[in-house]
């Protein structure tokens, strides 16, 4: 029991798809806005920002280091 509680612990810290983030880096405008993980790619993962909705691009690339889990202001 113990183990799976530190299994389950330790995987909700990673970004993965399904995740909400936003950017890591606050000078970023992005820093302050919403997205979601929608692909994994390895390295990379794939995040449609809800600011981008009603625009043509709605999703990019990240490193995972480049975002942060999402938290209201």
């Amino acid at each position: 029991m113990i183990t799976a509680l530190q299994n389950a612990s330790t995987e909700s810290d990673t970004i993965q798809v399904g995740s909400i983030v936003a950017h890591a880096d606050p000078y970023r405008t992005l820093y302050v806005e919403r997205g979601e993980v929608v692909k994994d790619l390895g390295e990379e993962v794939v995040v449609v920002w809800d600011c981008w909705k009603e625009q043509s691009k709605k999703a990019d690339r990240y490193f995972r280091d480049e975002l942060r889990f999402w938290q209201p202001q």
